[in-house]
């Protein structure tokens, strides 16, 4: 059985991704795979929550692992810590590193296979809002936990934009004054996945009943607009590769790119 060691030089390049999307490949060719996260960095502990969610791994830890080796009897995709890389006799290793144009793949120092940059890919969700901007959670809402968004939308001056302006947005969160009951009803119509509202005041009660009927979560950030807008600047870089609708979309993307077929020929494993 194949064991796949994914690695990178540098936090943030793409290894969840990459290791998720290899796992799933191997599982859906049926082969028994299990995925691990070894512990080493801050990212470690969410990483294998994840992998420990994942229906097509059963088995796999939810906590990051001490020690790596590769069981036999099974397929194991193993996401180090940045610049570790495990010494596994007969791995396959899969560097990922950063690109100009998204993230660069190699399978046993072959050539580079490029996947894009992807708004999906890149998504935030309301967990990443909530830490950037230390935001009080005013309505937690029903939105699964994997939910992500692509877009961070400001909503309009004037009220007569309202709903059809949200409504060109695929999957929103929108930034919208504490005071702004019209807009706040807008983007909940318009299909928000959640409300960031700024000026850190409460909103009027209204909008508590329509957004607890609507499981539409709402955060309240201390800081006014201009400047909730320039804390939330770097967020599509500071997010982390969770949810179906990004693992869906990595799929797509690494088959279009040619990933499968070179980690097929890599292991000797046909899908």
């Amino acid at each position: 059985m194949p064991t796949i060691v994914v690695t990178s030089d540098e936090a943030g390049a793409g290894k969840t991704g990459i290791a998720t999307v290899l796992a799933r490949h191997f599982a859906y060719a049926g082969l028994p795979t299990r995925l691990v996260r070894a512990a080493g960095d801050e990212r470690a502990a969410l990483d294998a929550a994840w992998f420990g969610s994942l229906d097509f791994v059963p088995g796999s830890a939810s906590a990051p692992s001490e020690a790596v080796a590769a069981p036999s009897g099974e397929c194991v995709v193993i996401e180090t810590s940045a610049g570790a890389t495990p010494n596994i006799e007969g791995a396959t290793t899969v560097s990922v590193s950063r690109s100009e144009m998204g993230v660069a793949v190699t399978v046993d120092g072959g050539d580079d296979i490029r996947i894009p940059i992807d708004r999906t890919l890149a998504g935030f969700d309301m967990e990443d809002i909530q830490r950037i901007l230390a935001a009080e959670v005013l309505v937690e809402g029903e939105a699964p936990p994997d939910t992500t968004c692509d877009h961070l939308v400001i909503a309009p001056i004037g009220s007569d934009a309202g709903e059809p302006y949200f409504r060109r947005f695929s999957t929103f969160a929108c930034i919208v004054r504490f005071d702004r009951t019209d807009m706040h009803l807008a983007a909940i119509k318009g299909g928000a996945s959640f409300l960031v509202l700024t000026g850190g005041r409460r909103p009027m009660d209204y909008l508590f009943d329509v957004a607890n009927a609507q499981g539409v979560p709402v955060l309240l950030s201390m800081n006014d607009t201009e400047n909730t807008v320039i804390a939330l600047e770097g967020v599509f870089d500071q997010t982390r590769f969770h949810g179906l609708r990004k693992t869906d979309r990595m799929v797509e993307l690494a088959t279009t790119a040619g990933l499968f077929k070179a980690i097929d020929s890599a292991t000797a494993v046909s899908a």
